[in-house]
């Protein structure tokens, strides 16, 4: 059953949430290490070489203390696979067998619901049917060498020749409706007849991180037509976020630690069958933000594959940027004029084709090479020029200390002094640095932090007379999560982190990060601890208000607002009695 046609119920999702284990979940992406109740290890959100990613089990709340990233399972299968909420409720009810709800009738307004994965699916069988009973685009892919096995491990298809097929074989399967919202078939704007959008091509299905079916990419068998088509864009496929071939290399990534990025399927089909597994596609299209964020979540360096024509040169230069704002080391395989990387594996080998990539020099020193070409350091204009153009290449890479390295080495091939460079790039002491910070004793923890564990974790008791004012918690996240406290309170006993977490719809990093640090207080030394932090926090809070009262009793004098100004006044000679009190 697919998602359009089930209804996420509060009793539905709150049985996900239950079932779901954050542990099950984070092993998946990274590997855990028992310390002390929690689990520790590398965060498989952001690249990092000491451990800050913290499990609590028990509420089922995972931190890292090295990006900030927080939340409940559900939302870390969310941030790992890519879906959004609907999806991982779906995929995790299947997952832990929660059974899916029944059919609901259609939604107010009486819009049909659209089983489009349903579509997508049917689709995928009837191309894979097709292949199987296709004798020329099965000998195609066997003379281009790729194995049964490699075309199985990727499930691809075919889509024969003719306007109707695919309609034909889903008629009275799938509604027309259903069919178009899933990027599978047109409509003629002429005859407003319907005709398959795919026709006598390669289909590769194209799939979220988590496996979920989301369109469909047509390579042609000839030159007659445009090489490839893609799904049509859809509330489901947004080709700019995903990259092909991400969820069978994706664990491949992690554990080495970078990626082949090639421009279309069969680069990547020809990567594999040469042994080459850590490696995606960005589908022929230019490279996007989204995709080079996807990509720095799993490797720390990329090869970028594109082919080696003028196209595949301006493509790889554009990308550049993209990869190195995401502090990503980029490298650039040369295949030869006229070569991508299945055809250099087609005709010279696969090892013809490892060895470009093992040979693949550093992408910024080659642009280098093009901006600052053997000559330009005696001319001062090309000098000039080369500057400019190597300083706005630089501009992106967050890292101070490699940004530095590389405008050293830029300096040295235009003769000038390496501070001039640094200078226009900005040289100065807010540079943001890659360092990691390590769960434990390495993190500050704020005030308004330390009353929210005392109040949540430890559950040191207070009087309700005595529960600081809202105001107090500058962080808008930290007053969030006390506003949510207090009123989850008043209905019931007070709350657990997990059902606190749950009230702010699972994704509340703050409330992650607070179960997350060991507190061995008893009750009598946490009840201290706690009325001495809230003085802090209440005398912080007065020394705000009264510059405020300051600065508003300005503003009513120049008014000539007589009975503001007393009023504040009054509220200011308070405050300063309080603040001049001893507690």
């Amino acid at each position: 059953m697919a998602l359009g046609n089930i209804q996420l119920t509060p009793q539905f999702v709150q049985a996900v949430r239950d079932a779901v284990d954050i542990v099950d979940i984070a092993s998946e992406h990274t590997r855990l290490t028992k310390a002390g109740k929690r689990y520790k290890a590398l965060c498989p959100l952001h690249k990092e070489k000491t451990p800050s990613f913290s499990v609590e089990p028990v509420q089922g709340l995972y931190y890292c203390f090295g990006c900030g990233e927080g939340g409940d399972a559900i939302d870390l299968y969310m941030k790992t696979s890519g879906d959004d909420f609907p999806a991982a409720i779906e995929a995790l009810a299947r997952r832990y067998g929660i059974p899916l709800p029944a059919r609901t009738s259609p939604r107010t307004g009486g819009k049909e619901e659209l089983d489009v994965e349903g579509a997508l699916e049917a689709a995928q069988e009837f191309f894979h049917a097709a292949l199987a009973n296709a004798e020329m685009p099965r000998r195609y892919l066997s003379d281009r060498g790729f194995s049964p096995e490699l075309v199985e491990r990727f499930d691809l298809g075919y889509a024969p020749p003719g306007w109707e097929n695919l309609l034909t074989a889903l008629k009275g399967k799938v509604p027309l409706r259903t069919l178009e919202a899933a990027g599978l078939i047109g409509r003629s704007p002429k005859s407003g007849k319907h005709y398959d959008r795919f026709r006598e091509r390669l289909m590769f299905p194209i799939h979220s991180l988590s496996g979920r079916l989301l369109g469909f990419g047509g390579r042609a068998l000839d030159d007659d037509r445009a090489k490839y088509v893609n799904t049509a864009e859809t509330e489901r496929f947004h080709k700019g976020s995903v990259l092909y071939g991400m969820h069978h290399a994706k664990r491949a990534l992690r554990d080495g630690g970078r990626v082949l990025l090639v421009e279309g399927y069969f680069d990547l089909l020809g990567a594999v069958a040469a042994g080459i597994d850590w490696v995606v596609a960005s589908m022929g299209t230019a490279l996007t933000e989204q995709q080079a964020r996807l990509l720095a979540r799993y490797a720390e360096e990329v090869y970028v594959g594109y082919d080696g024509d003028e196209a595949g040169e301006r493509a790889a230069r554009r990308a550049l940027p993209l990869l190195l704002s995401e502090n990503l080391g980029v490298k650039r395989p040369r295949f030869g004029a006229g070569h991508d990387p299945d055809s250099l594996r087609f005709e010279d080998g696969p090892e013809a084709l490892r060895r470009a990539i093992d040979e693949a020099p550093d992408a910024v020193l080659l642009e280098f090479d093009e901006l600052a070409p053997p000559g330009a350091a005696r001319e001062p204009r090309k000098q000039a020029a080369a500057a400019r153009a190597i300083t706005e290449l630089l501009a992106p890479i967050p890292d101070g200390v490699l940004r530095y390295g590389y405008a050293r080495q830029a300096a040295d091939r235009l003769g000038v002094p390496v501070d001039l460079l640094w200078r226009r790039l900005g040289g100065r002491n807010d540079v943001r640095e890659t360092g990691e910070i390590a769960g434990g004793g390495g993190v500050v923890t704020s005030e308004e932090e330390k009353v929210l564990r005392l109040l949540v974790v430890v559950g040191t008791e207070i009087a309700t007379a005595e529960l600081p004012d809202p105001a107090f918690f500058f962080d808008p996240e930290f007053r969030k999560v006390y506003e949510t406290w207090r009123e989850l309170g008043e209905s019931r006993s007070l709350p657990t982190p997990k059902q606190l977490q749950e009230a702010l719809g699972g994704q509340s990093a703050a409330v992650a990060r607070l179960v997350q640090d060991d507190v061995e207080s008893s009750t009598a030394q946490g009840g201290d601890e706690l009325q001495a932090a809230l003085a802090k926090l209440r005398r912080r809070w007065q020394r705000q208000r009264a510059r405020e009262l300051t600065a508003k009793i300005a503003e009513a004098e120049r008014q000539g607002d007589t009975e503001t100004v007393s009023a504040l006044l009054q509220e200011k000679a308070s405050l300063s009695r309080a603040l001049h009190t001893r507690h």
